[in-house]
């Protein structure tokens, strides 16, 4: 048996996704999948295979598709059929649809999946979750290694920041002493102007009880395990990518890049690695992820959430151990766990091994994960809070309006921050805010910094203007939600 090429077509015999497995140049495949598209489009055939003297189409219709794998007329049959139905399964499971739409936007998470369900040719025995498993390439490993690396660059922050208040509490002194006004700038390093960043801060009436958080009045919050290693909790994003948004998601985290210095980042005492070293025998990983899709219109196009719970036994003696929690989600939540736990117990709300002489793998390499759980939905009641940005032009400047919503009393989001790029370095003009606005000149941002959105604080507006220059409106039009905490349940 060997597969030459496995593709998805439209009726019409658009080539919507193809994989080679073999060396083929691309005027030959094309060929290939045009012959298909005339053979197929005749109608007579009662089989979904076609043979030509030289390759063999097995094809399966998915609604408004085709998925066909292309091989030589030798190849097993019975064996290119089970290959057929297990590409077929990966589409609803990787493109989230069965529309050209869908396949198009994830085409290259579908090629991977190919690739783990033939390798030069031939067939690989696995199953669907496998390839799952294969292409989701989480490492547990990673994750700690990133949580070391934040926690550094953070200590770094705290020491930059207390060597500053130094140098200005020196200076102040040397000011009341009437020693003189040269400033004091050792220990600064090759420091030059260039570094020297302008702040415009406006604050306004608060609407929540919640008082000012800063690094240095708040107390650290409790370590929350659904927290990941990654500074957003979740992220939403207004409209489809062009060049403005490309240039706004660099200046939000991308390597060599100027960070954004948030005011609301939780610093932490103590690096993680000598945590893990001070007698931890057990570490549970609880993980979860939401991101957001929005249109310009403020309606929700996709959520999606995403989490699970991995444990890491790094000694023999806890490697039986029984983990109590809440139980299984309730629909929609799609809830899977691993085969070697006890169901039974599970829908009590015990995570533990249905054979008591199988424990839980040990060593900080072997995480396993016990249980996985996703979300996938449109509906507007769900999300925990809306935004709406409304930018119009007005004479020689433009205006924006960005209001946020609460739509889920039973979520409370804490520390949020909503970025929104500007056409240029000139601090825009603050008409009213409620909480604290703050741009930043050298990225070109304007951040609204919101302390909570609950049902205390439900609602809330930011409006400014900045001067109209070409593609304003294109720019303002977007933004980028970055959330700190998320308490309560879906």
């Amino acid at each position: 048996m060997v597969v030459l090429a496995a593709a998805v077509t439209n009726k019409t015999g658009k080539i919507l996704v193809s994989r080679q497995f073999m060396e083929m140049k691309r005027i030959r495949i094309e060929g290939l999948l045009a012959g298909f598209s005339k053979l197929v489009g005749k109608g007579k055939n009662q089989h979904t295979l076609i043979e030509t003297d030289e390759v063999r189409y097995v094809y399966q219709p998915l609604e408004g598709l085709y998925v066909l794998i292309i091989t030589n007329p030798q190849s097993n049959i019975m064996e290119d059929l089970d290959t057929l139905r297990l590409l077929s399964k990966l589409i609803p499971q990787y493109c989230e649809g069965t529309t050209e739409e869908d396949v198009s936007e994830h085409n290259f998470d579908l090629i991977f999946a190919f690739d783990e369900v033939v390798t030069n040719g031939f067939k690989e025995y696995v199953t669907l979750q496998q390839v799952k498993t294969y292409t989701t390439m989480d490492s547990h490993e990673e994750r700690i290694q990133n949580i070391i690396t934040h926690s550094k660059i953070n200590e770094a922050k705290d020491q930059a920041r207390e060597k500053a208040k130094a140098i200005e509490m020196k200076r102040r002194e040397r000011k009341m002493a009437g020693v003189g006004m040269a400033p004091d700038v050792s220990g600064m390093g090759g420091m030059g102007s260039d570094s020297v960043e302008q702040h415009t801060m406006h604050t306004g009436p608060s609407r929540s009880p919640v008082p000012d958080f800063t690094r240095e009045t708040s107390p650290e919050p409790e370590k929350d395990l659904r927290t990941g290693p990654s500074a957003n909790a979740g992220g939403m994003v207004l409209g489809a990518p062009d060049g403005h948004a490309d240039q706004f998601v660099k200046m939000l985290g991308i390597k060599d890049s100027a960070p954004i210095d948030n005011p609301f980042e939780v610093k932490k005492t103590a690096p993680v690695e000598e945590e893990l070293k001070d007698g931890v025998m057990l570490l549970v990983d609880v993980s979860e992820g939401l991101s957001v899709e929005m249109g310009s219109d403020g309606s929700v196009k996709r959520m999606e959430v995403k989490g699970g719970v991995k444990v890491t036994c790094f000694s023999p003696d806890v490697s039986r151990v029984m983990l109590l929690t809440n139980g299984p989600l309730k629909k929609p939540f799609m809830t899977r766990m691993q085969p070697r736990l006890d169901k039974k117990k599970w829908t009590k709300g015990a995570l533990g091994s249905k054979d008591p002489s199988k424990p839980f793998p040990t060593g900080s390499a072997d995480a396993l994960t016990l249980v996985t759980w996703k979300l996938s939905t449109t509906n507007e009641e769900m999300v925990p809070f809306i935004v709406n940005c409304w930018p119009a032009s007005e004479g020689n400047s433009s205006v924006v309006s960005v209001e946020f919503e609460m739509k889920n009393p039973a979520i409370v989001c804490k520390h949020v921050t909503i970025s929104i790029p500007c056409p240029s370095s000139k601090a825009p003009e603050i008409v009213s805010v409620d909480g604290k606005a703050e741009f930043l000149s050298r990225d070109k941002v304007l951040t609204w910094q919101i302390d909570e959105i609950s049902a205390e604080n439900e609602s809330g507006t930011l409006e400014f203007s900045v001067p109209k220059v070409p593609h304003t409106l294109c720019i303002l039009g977007r933004y980028y939600v970055d959330i700190r905490w998320i308490l309560g349940r879906y």
